[in-house]
């Protein structure tokens, strides 16, 4: 089974709390049935969960998955955000494991985005005594958000160590790939040039780059689709002409999958 990222998984609020200067907990363990997020405003405290163990202070996150014994000594009286949420795939399949997530925040992480973070922080503020329908959407969409910053983070974070550690071969296939994507193209010639199999070349380019060649070069041709659409009058068909595609209608279909919009909607919706 696929992963998901936290990004893709929408989730579902079951409490919100805050507590304010607690010099204890209540349970120095718990064992519940939801994910349990902790944002750590002031303090600090020990904590244990599963095989992740350390101390959260200030500005640190924890995530404790369903059914997971979570252990936690204060050490300085604590500030902090507690959430407990359940977490569904986008087919509404109830998420339990962290072995199904890609990337793990499980144990503790941390935003880099102090300022985005802090501004999630005094929403949830705002909703914590609120029950009403638009409070529970609000409150939802904040996690989720918190989430798909995460995610965001993480993939940036990836993709810097991926150019720090740059495969100087595939940086060849890559100039190779800018160099022919408005023309034809055939992926097994460029594979042949760089003394690789097809799928040594799949593997290693996605490995540094993050997407397949074939999803890289549609990212390049729809960029310059985009471009066209918008900056000039020319028809679908010279369009694809000039991005390698064989015509109209094959971009138009391969446009609308990509983009969620047909390219005449994308041309339109962004009329002055």
């Amino acid at each position: 089974m696929e992963p998901y990222t936290p990004a893709q998984l929408r989730p579902q609020l079951v409490l919100l709390a805050e507590w304010v200067q607690k010099e204890t907990f209540q349970h120095h363990s718990v064992n519940v049935p939801w994910w349990i997020l902790f944002y750590v405003l002031q303090g600090q405290f020990q904590y244990q969960i599963g095989k992740h163990e350390g101390v959260a202070g200030p500005d640190d996150l924890l995530l404790c998955p369903p059914h997971t014994l979570f252990r936690r000594h204060m050490t300085l009286p604590s500030t902090f955000l507690l959430v407990n949420f359940n977490w569904f795939s986008p087919l509404g399949e109830r998420i339990d494991s962290d072995r199904q997530l890609m990337p793990n925040p499980v144990g503790k992480f941390i935003i880099q985005d102090m300022q985005r973070l802090a501004s999630t922080h005094l929403h949830f503020q705002k909703l914590l005594d609120r029950i009403d329908s638009f409070a529970l959407e609000r409150r939802d969409f904040l996690l989720q958000d918190l989430w798909q910053l995460y995610t965001w983070e993480w993939d940036c974070a990836q993709r810097d160590l991926r150019e720090q550690a740059i495969d100087p071969l595939m940086k060849r296939a890559e100039q190779l790939l800018r160099h022919h994507a408005m023309g034809r193209l055939s992926l097994k010639s460029i594979s042949s040039e760089l003394g690789l199999s097809a799928v040594q070349f799949t593997r290693r380019f996605k490995a540094v780059y993050g997407s397949s060649p074939t999803d890289y070069i549609t990212s390049l041709r729809l960029c310059k689709v985009r471009t066209l659409l918008l900056e000039t009058q020319l028809t679908l068909n010279e369009i694809a002409s000039q991005c390698g595609y064989e015509n109209g209608l094959y971009l138009s279909r391969v446009f609308s999958q990509k983009m969620n919009i047909s390219p005449s909607q994308y041309r339109q919706s962004h009329h002055i």
